[in-house]
């Protein structure tokens, strides 16, 4: 999977380190930074930092679904390895809406 950074990209076949430097850094970029995790370009996971705190949204097959509940460095960071490891509690640990777009 393809790890990006403002559009640049940071690892094309992302770790789980790559991950928690990528999230971590986004602080110090400061705000609308934004990491993407793209399995394919209709399947990816994403988050902005911004106002203090992270937005988290995934597309499966083009549906997007958002998490906006207040999340810090490390619920993204799990939510990004979830998604690395298609593993099924990034479904359930985390509670999504569909987003409209």
């Amino acid at each position: 999977m393809e790890l990006a950074v403002n559009e640049e990209v940071v690892a094309r076949d992302a770790s789980e380190s790559d991950i928690e430097n990528a999230i971590r850094g986004l602080r110090a970029q400061g705000d609308d930074s934004f990491a993407i995790l793209t399995l394919f370009e209709t399947s990816f996971i994403q988050t902005v930092y911004a106002d203090g705190g992270f937005g988290l949204e995934y597309s499966k097959d083009g549906d997007l679904f958002g998490c906006y509940a207040d999340l810090a460095e490390d619920d993204v960071i799990k939510a990004f390895t979830y998604y690395l490891h298609r593993d099924e509690r990034l479904k359930t640990e985390f509670t999504w809406e569909p987003v409209a777009y």
